[in-house]
């Protein structure tokens, strides 16, 4: 979060808004690509 004394305006609500769900996206993916190993590999 920014300060009021920085300079630079803060950004959009719908940019952090998309940047929360890229961040959000891409931790389901990568939880989702463990979850997948992990499971072939118990198979295995």
């Amino acid at each position: 979060m920014r300060h009021a004394q920085d300079n630079e305006p803060e950004a959009p609500l719908w940019r952090q808004l998309a940047w929360m769900a890229a961040i959000w996206a891409g931790s389901v993916a990568v939880l989702g690509t463990v979850a997948w190993i992990i499971r072939f590999w118990l198979k295995a």
